[in-house]
Order: C-alpha cells, then structure tokens, then sequence
C-alpha cells in the first residue's frame, strides 16, 4: 500500500490553493477608480471656488451701491446733485473684488414727486471677457429734509 500512496502524492493537483495578494488587473482598476473620483473633487473644488468668488464679488458690489445711497441720504439737499454723483467711485478696498469696476450714480430731480429726487447706484463689473458683466443696481427715493418750526421750543 505505500507504493499506491507515493503515487498519488506525485500526480499534480489541479485545485488552486487560496491566493494572499491582488492581480495587477485589480491595481489598475482600483486605481482607476480613485483618479475618476479625484478628478471629480478636484472640479467641486475649483466649481466652489469661482462660486464663492462671484458671491464675494456681488456682495462687494451691493455693499458699494447701499454706501453710496448712505452717503446721499446723508448728503445736504442742495448739495445732492449730479455734480456729487458723479463724484462717487469705486473705492481702493473694494476694486480688487470688482475687476474691471465701473460705478454710475444718477440723481434725477422731479421723480416721482417735484420734492423728490430719485438717486440710482448702478455697479457694474467682468471676471473674464468672454464672460457677460455683472451688474447691480439699487435706487432710492429722497426728499428735502426740514423741520417745521411751529414757533414751540424744543
């Protein structure tokens, strides 16, 4: 009986023994995967920066027009003019923020009552040329301020 066993011990076996590492194909695959995944943070990213960006931009510019209209209600009324308006630029601080910035401040008299002026801040920008601009724009209404003096003492 110990020759039948030698020579069963010598035939090859055809059943694979478990394998411990991965196949090249594996590798690849799993690499391939990571890239795609890599790529597509790495466009969130970029994506979340231009968007974040255009946010900073837009409130930089609402900031300037609110200012502006701040600064005309503040402004003595004979004082509040064309002249003044045209005065109004974008300030150094905040030109950075609105590349290529351009500021328009009308003051129209008459509109909507004779008292009245109507005072438009209208703040424009552009990122990239091939870009359409940015704009914003805000109006208010003002009206001459004075008291009435109805001869009582304050």
């Amino acid at each position: 009986m110990a020759t039948n066993t030698a020579l069963y011990r010598a035939r090859p076996t055809f059943v694979s023994a478990p394998r411990a590492g991965m196949t090249l194909v594996e590798i690849t695959v799993t690499l391939g995967i990571i890239v795609v995944l890599g790529v597509i943070v790495a466009q969130c990213v970029a994506w979340s920066m231009r968007e974040r960006t255009r946010l900073s931009a837009h409130q930089a510019a609402l900031e300037l027009a609110d200012n502006i209209l701040e600064a005309a209600r503040a402004q003595p009324w004979k004082q509040l003019d064309q002249a003044w308006a045209d005065a109004q630029t974008i300030p150094s601080t905040m030109a950075s923020l609105l590349p290529d910035g351009k500021v328009v401040v009308k003051v129209e008299a008459g509109k909507p009552e004779p008292h009245a002026r109507r005072v438009t801040v209208t703040v424009d920008w552009q990122f990239e040329t091939h870009l359409p601009p940015n704009s914003v724009e805000l109006t208010t209404v003002l009206s001459g301020r004075t008291a009435k003096n109805d001869g009582a003492k304050p």
